[in-house]
């Protein structure tokens, strides 16, 4: 018992750690900026304000919709109405960590993915409809 309350104290004070500093984030391809000096924050409590059900419970690639020349937002909140912290590329590959139902619009079919990009470790908020799922998922 004494073990598992110091490994979740240790993880709770890294995650804390972390969320302290920012993170310049870059991604670039051929040419194409995507996010561009952004400062990226963790916040935890975050993901317990949506209240809204998770999806998905593990982690995966997908890869961004389009073409190298599509831009695709990437969204400090799961909705439309949030602010953007920069884009991705069509093509590019990303880690998807969760995905909640969409709620700008009522009866919508889609999900809004929580996702990181590797090289810059920028994470943010794509919608469904720009991406694609492995296993045809949306």
């Amino acid at each position: 018992m004494k073990l598992k309350t110091l490994l979740i104290t240790t993880v709770v004070s890294l995650a804390s750690f972390v969320a302290t500093f920012p993170v310049k984030a870059n991604i670039s391809h051929e040419g194409a900026q995507g996010i561009n000096d952004v400062s990226v924050t963790s916040n935890s409590s975050f993901v317990n304000q949506l209240n809204q059900p998770y999806l998905i419970a593990r982690s995966n690639w997908v890869t961004l919709a389009g073409g190298r020349s599509r831009r695709i937002n990437l969204r400090t909140r799961p909705t439309v109405n949030s602010a953007t912290k920069g884009y991705g590329l069509g093509g590019d590959r990303v880690q998807n960590l969760q995905c909640v139902q969409d709620k700008d619009k009522s009866g919508s079919n889609l999900n809004w993915c929580r996702v990181k990009f590797p090289k810059s470790g920028a994470i943010g908020w794509i919608r469904s409809d720009n991406i694609i799922f492995s296993d045809g998922g949306e």
